[in-house]
């Protein structure tokens, strides 16, 4: 699967860092959480981008500048075996000047100060796949390096860990079987987050029927394929903020 798949790039990446002297790095500038957070009063946007392969970097960038200049909260770099390198994403954090969410699911602290060396303001951190110490340990560090923590939910279970953690986005990716957004289960998964908690709906979202239903219940959606489609970035989120 390929969820499975990330996660092993993801493990292997750690292991390659354990132990790895880095140099020192600079506390985020970029407040992710400050941009995405509506308080269920709107529904902000985050762009995908680094999904679609074959692009050239300078291809990667232009999106990313565009989606900036549309004025998106953010943009989710999408890193490991899934999408980019990290000089991708380093590259589209010197271009922009949205947040960075480095999109991927990060599992040790050695790869969070990596990533935050190559320019990310926030990383994701996969309740299901960590303990709680663990997940605890890269929310604290996350903070010490004034980094956003969307904590991926797939389940009630992940996230009632979640909750747990009073500083940490809530981010829901609940999938259907063609790997689509469920929006009935994510819809469930959301009426059971307090209502001050930042919520993130992490499956992409591909409709302004999607948007519509989500509106009120999530702080922020994350939109990829319909946006790299278009050569008119603005008038998409238009098109999908509009129902």
């Amino acid at each position: 699967m390929e969820r499975e798949r990330i996660l092993a790039a993801s493990r292997a990446e750690a292991a390659q860092l354990a132990g790895q002297r880095l140099s020192e790095v600079t506390p985020s500038r970029r407040d992710f959480a400050q941009y995405v957070d509506t308080q269920k009063q709107d529904l902000a946007v985050i762009a995908r981008i680094g999904a679609l392969p074959g692009w050239s970097i300078a291809q990667l960038v232009a999106h990313a500048r565009a989606c900036d200049d549309a004025d998106v909260a953010a943009l989710a770099v999408v890193t490991g075996a899934a999408g980019r390198p990290l000089a991708d994403l380093a590259a589209v954090a010197d271009g922009t000047t949205a947040p960075i969410l480095r999109d991927d699911l990060i599992v040790s602290p050695s790869q969070l100060y990596h990533t935050r060396l190559h320019g990310a303001d926030a990383a994701t951190f996969p309740a299901a796949d960590i303990d709680g110490a663990a997940l605890h340990a890269l929310v604290s560090v996350a903070s010490s390096l004034h980094m956003a923590s969307v904590v991926e939910v797939l389940t009630a279970a992940d996230l009632a860990a979640v909750l747990d953690l009073p500083h940490a986005l809530i981010g829901l990716r609940c999938l259907d079987a063609n790997g689509r957004l469920d929006l009935a289960r994510t819809l469930s998964l959301a009426h059971q987050v307090p209502a001050q908690r930042t919520l993130i709906c992490l499956a992409e979202v591909r409709s302004s029927a999607e948007c519509a239903r989500l509106r009120g219940a999530c702080d922020a959606v994350v939109v990829g394929e319909a946006l790299a489609a278009s050569d008119d970035v603005a008038a998409v989120l238009q098109e999908l903020l509009a129902g």
